[in-house]
Formats: structure tokens, sequence, C-alpha cells
């Protein structure tokens, strides 16, 4: 008999972005894990938790990767683990301009998302929340980007090589390599996704799509496309936008040997080991500042007011082809960005990592019923449910009758049509989770040894 059981923690980490989010919550998990805390990271379509009718979990803090809305919430933490706070660690600290001044809009926070803890990176970020969203000021904490500690000086040797790296994917280490980092989406989006992006970000995203994004990078792999037979010497690696699918630069691959689309790995592992960086109308610019590298700005086509991130508005682009050309023969143009304003937005401290500002504030959070979030707010959340759904729910609410649940559900003899239903729903639940975002403990230790390996080489020396 499959028996319930539930795992106490004191902070459980959930992704959705494997490339963007692992390794930095790995950072985060090892520092806590070394202050005595009990911690777990898990991806948010993890197949058991998608399936689990009651808490499998508890956490005294959810940290989540965004947090909107409730349906947000709701899509995070579902019926699988039971907890107090929650701390939005906010991967997308930057929002279209729009948002900076509309309170009402989709990423200013509605619902129970409005009382929840608040990673900003800069003090840019900070502003909105509190001027614009709303936000309680004791709530809004100001940490930087816990990335950007993977390109201190501490954390130097945690990535591979160029020679490694270049190995994996059958690419001369004599080659140049420039990395141009995609701020775009797939090339063929449905209508009714199309429909739920104008509801979030206003009609006008259908024409930033359509006429601005889908033309650019069309224009960008041409570019890329002459250089290409122009240089044998250079490779373009080409890194897809988190989800982006794009048979464009699938077909670039097919035509040029050193046009490469790779989306694995971190963006600054990839940084790290280019000799110049491209991107468009995104902040991943900033990892090549953290990471010494030159970033060139491509903007072939005017990006529309709303949806120009606007400390981009006064940068340094590139808007024509003989420009990109020189870009990739010299190096006269100035780094794209101020050094000030990236400090706005980002918080430039040598001195604090921001994994430990974080595990500061995390301690706080943990520790102060201030953050609890009221019974109230955490019943707010949940989707209203039918009499089916209620009945499960109602069932599963007594340990006893649960594991009768669990094992009614594999005994196959049995083919009730409730049961039957039930087994469909979760077989579709277990389809959902892809399997290239999961992780495993032995992904993380690991990731967690090199982490470790690097920072306590560091405190030796000092």
């Amino acid at each position: 008999m499959v028996k319930y059981k539930i795992e106490e923690l004191d902070f459980m980490f959930i992704y959705e972005h494997k490339v963007r989010e692992l390794e930095n919550l790995c950072l985060l998990k090892y520092e806590l894990d070394r202050r005595g805390y009990k911690t777990k990271i898990m991806h948010i379509e993890d197949a058991e938790a998608l399936k689990a009718m009651r808490p499998i979990y508890h956490a005294k803090v959810v940290v989540t990767m965004a947090c909107y809305d409730n349906h947000t919430i709701e899509w995070h933490t579902k019926n699988f683990v039971k907890f107090k706070k929650i701390i939005d660690l906010q991967w997308e600290n930057i929002v279209f301009p729009m948002d900076e001044r509309d309170a009402k809009a989709y990423k200013n926070y509605s619902g129970v998302a409005k009382h929840v803890v608040r990673v900003s990176w800069g003090e840019m970020n900070k502003r909105r929340m509190l001027e614009v969203a709303g936000m309680d000021p004791k709530k809004v904490m100001l940490i930087g980007h816990v990335g950007m500690d993977f390109l201190r000086d501490e954390l130097k040797g945690y990535y591979l090589s160029k020679e490694e790296v270049l190995k994996d994917y059958d690419i001369p280490v004599d080659k140049k390599i420039f990395l141009f980092i995609s701020p775009y989406f797939s090339d063929s989006h449905t209508e009714d996704y199309l429909a739920t992006m104008c509801r979030r970000f206003g009609e006008g995203w259908r024409y930033y799509y359509l006429d601005c994004m889908l033309p650019s990078k069309k224009i960008i792999l041409d570019w890329m496309g002459k250089i290409c037979e122009e240089r044998e010497d250079v490779v373009f690696v080409y890194r897809p936008h988190p989800g982006e699918e794009s048979r464009q630069a699938d077909e670039m691959m097919e035509e040029y040997p050193n046009f490469k689309v790779i989306g694995d790995k971190s963006v600054k592992q990839w940084v790290l080991i280019s000799d110049k960086v491209y991107t468009g109308n995104s902040s991943t610019f900033v990892e090549a500042f953290f990471g010494k590298r030159m970033c060139y700005l491509l903007f072939p086509i005017p990006v529309p007011d709303d949806y120009e991130l606007a400390f981009l508005r006064d940068a340094d682009k590139v808007t024509e082809f003989e420009d990109f050309r020189e870009t990739i023969y010299s190096d006269n143009r100035p780094f794209p960005v101020s050094e000030k304003l990236i400090d706005e937005v980002y918080t430039i401290d040598w001195d604090k990592p921001s994994y430990i500002k974080f595990a500061d504030m995390a301690e706080e959070v943990i520790h102060d019923p201030y953050y609890d979030l009221t019974k109230e707010q955490l019943k707010a959340y949940y989707h209203k449910m039918g009499p089916a759904e209620k009945f499960t729910k109602a069932l599963t609410k007594i340990a006893p009758l649960y594991n009768v649940y669990l094992s009614m559900l594999g005994n196959e003899k049995l083919r009730w049509k409730w049961l039957e239903k039930k087994r469909e729903a979760r077989r579709k639940l277990e389809n959902i989770a892809h399997d290239f975002e999961k992780t495993s403990d032995e992904e993380i230790n690991a990731i967690i040894g090199k982490i470790a390996k690097e920072l306590e080489k560091q405190e030796g020396k000092s």
C-alpha cells in the first residue's frame, strides 16, 4: 500500500526554467543549508507534486520564481505544499515602461500577491513596487541579482573553460565565439497565446510581437548569415529566450556550419567563454557587464515606447548592418549602458554578495511572524471547485482515507467511472512535466559541490 507522508522543510524553492534559475537556487540553498536550515528545490511541474491531493511538504517559507496574482501562487503551490510565508524572487524584475506607471498592470500584482515578500535587484524596481504597486515597504527587499554572484572573483572557477564547453558541441577552440542572447519569443504563437499576452500587457503587445519582434529576429539572423559567409573564423551561438522555439534559427543552423542554436548551459557560462556578446531589448547585457565582456544592443527596428525597457532608451544601439559589421571587426564602441544606470537597476556591490544578503533576509522572514500570510489570504487564492473535486478534497483531508484513495487508484482491477477519471487526470499531469526542465538530488548536489569547492577555496585564502 502507498502510504501518505509529509516532509518538513524550512525553505522550498520552486523554479520554472532550469537554465535561468537552477544554479542561482543552488547558491541560495548552499548558504541556507550551511546555516542549518532544511531546504528543497523542485520544478514547478514536478510530477509527484502535480498529482498530490493534499500536502506532501510543509515548508515554513515557499520561495517562488514569480508571484503576480492569485493564479500564479496556486500554479506554484497547488495542493502539494502547506506554508505560511512566500518570498518572490521575481526573476522578471525588469518590466515594460507602461507597467512602471500603471498600478493595475499585471506585473504590479493583485490579490494575495500584494502581501508576499519581494526581492528587488535595484533601486529602480524598488521605487516601482513602492510608488506604483503600493507594496508594504517592509516587504520589499533590496538584494541585487543573485545570478551576478557567479561572475564575482569568489566563483570565477565555477564555470567550465572555453575548451571544455566547445568540445561538447564540436566547435574548434580556435574560433571566435560571438554570443547572441535572444530577447525574442517563438516564431509562431497561436492566437490564444497572443490574446493571453494582450490581456496581461495590453493590446499593443500583439503588434510588438508581430511587427517588431518577428521581423527584428529575421533581420538579425540575415545579418549573422552574411558574417557567417564572410568570416569562417567566427561562430555565432544563438541562445534562445527561455521557452523560445525558432524555426528561422534552426534553418540557419542547417545552412551555416558556423551558426549554432544552443539552449543548454547558463547564459553566464556562455558569456564567460565568448569573445563578444549581442542582445536586443533585454536586460541580459548586464551579465556581459559583470562578466567583463563587451556587449552590443541590436535594434534593427525601433521598439514601441511602451515595450522598450526604460533603461535602454538612451543606450548605444546598433541599427544598421554596416554598424553591426563594424562591431565584428573592431571594438570602438563604448559599453551601451552607463555603469551608473546599471547600478540603479541591478545594484553593483563588490563587497557583499547578493546570496549572503538573501540568506540574511530569509532568516529574518522565517523567524518574524510579521511576514506570515493570514488564514484568509491563504484560502483566497484557490480556484472554485466543482462537486466532484470538493468530494475528493474532503476525502483526502483524513490521512487514512487518503491512503485508501491512493491504493484504490493503484488497483487497476477497480474500474469505477470516478476512479478511471482520476487515473486519466493523473496521467495527463505526468505528461505536463517537461523532462528537460526536471532536476534531481544528484544534479543539485553536484552543482552545490562545485559552488562549495570554489567558495571554500576563497575562504582558505583569506
